[in-house]
């Protein structure tokens, strides 16, 4: 009984912290200047019908775009379904649409709602979304080479701490070439070791702290021959010095024993031999005493 309570209050609460049926306003839909997650009137499991600013109310939500969305939490919510190929999901969830060609509006750091071009494979890489890309709210393609002109977009991420993470997107064929700020045109990236003041501009995409192009995050660190060798050898000097160390306390240990028992043997004997003259004269004494008598 108190489980069966326990469930409908749980399920009385879910439903009094959902906003289904609310009143909404798509003005009030916008990304996270802190984590650039979209927010709105509505909850997680639901968005707001409105079209262009107008009010609307919170429905839920007609599609997903994460395999694991936010706001399914619980057992009985119906989880939407995910988009088919060739269409995408919003961020609020309205519904799938067909994948949006270039120069159409896209949203914030969503890639995937844009076409892919025809040579999608050569274009494709880590820092797009076959080979497209969606910069400044349009969709466009990653296939900008050496001098051409290109676009960049600067994106901020910050903390409750304060620190902050800058992210520069371009349209330059990566990781070949990246874009310049200050000229819009595209340039080679830099290998490792070269100088470098962000993370596009080396082939990597990892400037070091120290200003330096390095390894790809995720890299193994490759260890030299002679690391190896000095490694090698320290841990076979440790090991011999502990086998000779071991010997010599053991060594110690066995001539302590052999002083005690060498000890304990020579106090038995000299006590044997007291015990020995004691003995012997006292028969003297005996005879002595006998003869006189």
């Amino acid at each position: 009984m108190g489980t069966l309570a326990l469930l409908l209050v749980l399920t009385l609460s879910a439903s009094a912290n959902s906003t289904l049926g609310i009143a909404c306003t798509t003005m009030n839909d916008r990304l996270d200047a802190a984590i650039g997650r979209f927010t709105s009137d509505c909850d997680d499991a639901s968005f707001c019908s409105g079209v262009d600013g107008a009010n609307g109310t919170c429905q839920p939500r007609q599609c997903r775009r994460d395999e694991f969305p936010f706001g399914f939490a619980n057992a009985n919510a119906t989880v939407p379904p995910l988009c088919p190929r060739g269409s995408y999901c919003p961020d609020e969830g309205s519904g799938c649409r067909p994948l949006a060609a270039v120069g159409q509006p896209c949203q914030a750091g969503r890639d995937e709602q844009c076409a892919p071009p025809g040579n999608w494979q050569d274009l494709a890489s880590g820092l797009n979304a076959n080979g497209s890309v969606c910069l400044n709210s349009a969709c466009m393609w990653a296939n900008m080479t050496l001098g051409q002109p290109c676009n960049h977009e600067v994106m901020v991420y910050k903390d409750s701490t304060g620190f902050s993470n800058t992210i520069i997107r371009h349209n330059c064929h990566t990781p070949r070439f990246y874009c310049h700020t200050g000229y819009n045109v595209c340039i080679p990236t830099k290998y490792l070791g070269q100088a470098c003041s962000a993370d596009q501009e080396c082939h990597s995409y990892n400037c070091g702290q120290k200003g330096m192009c390095i390894d790809e995050r995720g890299t193994p660190n490759r260890v030299k021959a002679w690391q190896l060798v000095i490694t090698c050898l320290s841990v076979v000097s440790v090991m011999v010095a502990i086998v000779v160390l071991l010997t010599l306390v053991h060594k110690r240990l066995r001539l302590r024993r052999l002083m005690e028992i060498r000890e304990y043997y020579e106090e038995q004997v000299t006590l044997r031999r007291a015990l020995a003259s004691l003995h012997s004269a006292a028969a003297d004494q005996h005879e002595k005493e006998r003869w006189f008598d």
